[in-house]
Formats: C-alpha cells, sequence, structure tokens
C-alpha cells in the first residue's frame, strides 16, 4: 500500500491573508533589502525542500508526463502575476489527488490528478491555483507580517515536511510546531482566507489563457461533492480546505468570465491513459478497459483509448493484439511526439529495433533536443548495444534537463555501458545530489577525481562541483 502524505504542508501552516488593504502596509516583496526571506533564499529553501522530497518520496519518471506538466504550467504562468516565471515541477508516483507549490518556484502534482481532473483545463486550474500561491509569496508575508526576526531554523521545517509526508499530518503539524515559535491555530486560520485569494488569481490566470474560468468551480464542486460523505479526505481537501462557501464564491466569479476558446490538447487524455496504466493491477485489464471505451464517448476519449490499447500491450509483450490501434492513431497524427514514441516502442515490442530508431531519429531531427524523443531513443539504442551514440544523445540533454534524477541515472548506467568511468561517477553524483542523498553525491565525486589523475580540466569541475555539493549540505539559516 502507498504512503499517505501531506505535500504542503508548508504552505497550509504558514499563510496568511493577503488583502488589497494589506498590501499597501506590506513591504516590496520583490526588493530584498528589507525582507526577511529574500527571493534567493526561498530559491534555495524550494530546492533544499525538492531533493528532501526525492529521497523520501518515489517520483514518476516518465519524460512524456514531465514535460506535458511542465509546459502546462508554462502556458499559465505568463498570465498570471508570477514575476519569477523560473519554476520547477515534479510528478509525485501517488495516486492519491494532490498538488502543491513551495517557496521558490516549486510546483507539482501527485499522478493521481490525472485520474481525477477529467479534462485538460480542469487540471489547468488546479495549476493555476498553485501558481496564485507563488506569486503573492504567501510564505515570506507570513514572516513579514508575524515580524519574526529570531532565526528560522529551515532544516528543521524541511525535516517536519517531510515527517508529514511520510508519517501522516498529525506527526507533520508536531514536528513543525516544534520548529517555530507561534501558534498552529493561528496558521490554520488564515489558510482559508489565502486559499480564496489563490482562487480568485487562480481564474484570472484562466481566463487570461484562454481557458474556461468554469473549469476551476467544476473541479471544486466534484471534490465537494464526491468526498461529502467520505470518510477520508483526499489530502488535498485537507491542505486547501475547502468549504460550501468557497465553491459558491468562486463558481460566482467564474460565472463573471466570458466563455474559455482554448482547445484541449489530446495529449492531456493521451497522459491519463499513462497513469491509467502505470496504475491499473495488471496490464491485460488495462488493454480490455482501453478496448471497450475506444467505441464512444468523444475525438480525445476515443484517441487516448487507442492510445492506451497501444501502450498496454507493448507492456504485455503482445503488440500484434494492437496492430489496428496504432494504425488508426498514425491516421489521426501520426508527428504527434506521443503517438511516435508509442509507435516505436510498438515496433520495438515487435522485434523491429532498427525500424524504431529509425523512426526516432527522424522525428528527433525535425524536434532536435526533443526529451521524451532523446529519452527513447537512448534506451533503443542502448538495447542495441550503441553505448556511444546513447552518450552522445544523453549528454546533451543534461544542459536544458539536467535538474531531472531520472536523466542523471540514465546518463549514469550509460556511461557504464559505455566505459566512461569517471562520467559515470560524475553522473551517479548529480543522481545522488537531486535525490537528497549529498554525502553519496561527494563520494561518487572523490571517486570520479581518481579517475580523472591528469585531465586537469575534468578535475577541475570535478573539484567546483564538491564544493557546490559542501555549500548546500550545510544547515541554512534565515
Amino acid at each position: 500500500m502507498r504512503k499517505k502524505y501531506l505535500i504542503p504542508l508548508l504552505f497550509s501552516l504558514t499563510l496568511s491573508p493577503v488583502t488589497h488593504a494589506d498590501e499597501s502596509t506590506l513591504p516590496e516583496l520583490g526588493d530584498s533589502s528589507g525582507a526577511i526571506i529574500t527571493p534567493a533564499q526561498e530559491q534555495a529553501l524550494g530546492q533544499a525542500w525538492l531533493r528532501s522530497l526525492r529521497s523520501q518520496l518515489p517520483t514518476y519518471a516518465d519524460p512524456l508526463l514531465t514535460v506535458y506538466v511542465r509546459d502546462l504550467i508554462y502556458k499559465l504562468a505568463p498570465n498570471s502575476e508570477l514575476q519569477d516565471h523560473n519554476l520547477t515541477t515534479v510528478v509525485v508516483d501517488s495516486n492519491i489527488l494532490n498538488a502543491f507549490a513551495v517557496p521558490g518556484g516549486v510546483i507539482g502534482v501527485n499522478a493521481g490528478l490525472f485520474l481525477y481532473a477529467q479534462s485538460e483545463q480542469e487540471m489547468a486550474g488546479v495549476l493555476a491555483h498553485e501558481i496564485a500561491h507563488l506569486s503573492q509569496r504567501h510564505f515570506a508575508r507570513r514572516l513579514e507580517e508575524s515580524k519574526m526576526h529570531t532565526a528560522l531554523n529551515m532544516a528543521g521545517i524541511l525535516a517536519s515536511v517531510i515527517i508529514a509526508a511520510t508519517a501522516g499530518s498529525d506527526a507533520g503539524v508536531a514536528a513543525l510546531a516544534s520548529t517555530q515559535a507561534y501558534s498552529i491555530q493561528e496558521q490554520l486560520s488564515y489558510s482559508r482566507q489565502n486559499e480564496q485569494e489563490a482562487d480568485r488569481l487562480g481564474l484570472e490566470t484562466l481566463a487570461a489563457s484562454g481557458m474556461e474560468p468554469r473549469a476551476m468551480s467544476t473541479m471544486f464542486e466534484k471534490m465537494l461533492r464526491n468526498n461529502r460523505y467520505a470518510q477520508q479526505f483526499p489530502e488535498y481537501l485537507r491542505t486547501h480546505p475547502l468549504t460550501e462557501s468557497r465553491v459558491s464564491d468562486t463558481a460566482a466569479r467564474a460565472a463573471n468570465y466570458p466563455a474559455g476558446v482554448y482547445k484541449e490538447d489530446p495529449d492531456y487524455y493521451i497522459m491519463q491513459s499513462r497513469v491509467l496504466l502505470h496504475y491499473a493491477k495488471n496490464a491485460e485489464d488495462a488493454f480490455n478497459l482501453f478496448k471497450a471505451q475506444a467505441t464512444g464517448g468523444t475525438e480525445n476519449s476515443r484517441l487516448a483509448a487507442l492510445y492506451g490499447q497501444v501502450i498496454s500491450a507493448n507492456k504485455v509483450e503482445r503488440p500484434q493484439d494492437a496492430k489496428e490501434a496504432m494504425e488508426q492513431l498514425l491516421k489521426v497524427d501520426s508527428n504527434r511526439i506521443s503517438i511516435v514514441i508509442a509507435y516505436a516502442d510498438w515496433l520495438a515490442a515487435s522485434k523491429r529495433n532498427d525500424e524504431a530508431i529509425q523512426v526516432l531519429n527522424k522525428h528527433l531531427q525535425r524536434n532536435p533536443g526533443n526529451y521524451p524523443l532523446s529519452m527513447d531513443l537512448a534506451r533503443l539504442l542502448n538495447q542495441r548495444g550503441d553505448h556511444k551514440e546513447a552518450e552522445r544523445l544523453l549528454r546533451g540533454l543534461t544542459s536544458s534537463y539536467g535538474a531531472e534524477p531520472s536523466l542523471w541515472y540514465e546518463l549514469a548506467e550509460t556511461h557504464g555501458l559505455a566505459g566512461s568511468i569517471a562520467e559515470l561517477h560524475q553522473a551517479r553524483a548529480e543522481y545522488f545530489y537531486l535525490t537528497g542523498n549529498i554525502a553519496k553525491a561527494t563520494q561518487q565525486l572523490r571517486q570520479a577525481l581518481s579517475k580523472s589523475e591528469g585531465n586537469y580540466q575534468r578535475m577541475a569541475v570535478i573539484q567546483k562541483r564538491m564544493k557546490d555539493f559542501a555549500e548546500a549540505g550545510k544547515e541554512f539559516k534565515f
């Protein structure tokens, strides 16, 4: 059984109401000179928190899903009040409904949100709400309003968040209470007002993005209705308190906006199929479900059902069962990246590895540096024994996707297969660093250094990285 957790505890316990009256008396948060916590410190906090999360919880390392979530957030962010668009996204491998935002531009979702939000715009409503939390810098405002000039032990706060994530909310609340000198009850009493603030700004973001603001209120209504008689509320409702008045207020506000004109991306429904297969008890049952769904519903749902047949047939190594579905997908859109990858994987499952590589190479020439295409191609190249080419391909991704632990994991494996031992240890170091194990990361760098004698340029790079890790490993106080 998967562990339950409370990811956004840092927000739910440290938020305060932000009203137009408040804004006239608060210091300018973009100006770090007079702030208790500066944007740079928030960035450090967010990245440390993310490393801690990865050390405790499994993340969903699907390149297609990773890119989809990031792209949807970046469709919304320019239409929000968020000033710093340097965002980091993460997908947690859990089928529990949840989403969260952390100081420093970290936005994440549980994969289970794809199973709950029935449309892309419902998903966008949740993400717009989280972006609003970041745009208002609620964490920094809480510190400013409280006039908390005593040093905060941020490492203690991070630890308490992880306790909440792994042991349950009660333990997390108790741990956080021990790290801060003010009332937990006081924190919780403010959070509802901050949620309303995030709702209002989230609606504005949806409308400015051409999306349907009513999708947010529809999502909230479903949450409240579906869980009214449930013994256990989803974590999202525990950390984002939802009441009848808040739902009706959001619906009333949404009704004042014109209808959205956004055309939903079929990839949202394709991602739903990928997540459904991931959490299915077995791929055979998933295949039968997708097959049954392919005859009705909307155009997007039928496309997703065809796609689901292909990926589930690939998983059970019976690609011929989905030959017709694959042909139909290619007729619909043979250039969509998600379909291209499904086709390449279908060819590979059909023992046509060379053809699969040709397909991926062709589309990678059209989409240079594409993360999902490159990752899939590198996997197939390694299977064929072309380790040096896979190594070159993955190494080229690190400048744009170097914050993805799964990339460094695959690159380390590929370096090993290619016989690049020093680089193997360097890649492992980056993986361990991003997943919160700085001691192991440093150990790997020491091994890389010992394998790089005489290569002074590489040795300098490794030594610089060791200093970076040492700085990141220090307990920091604000």
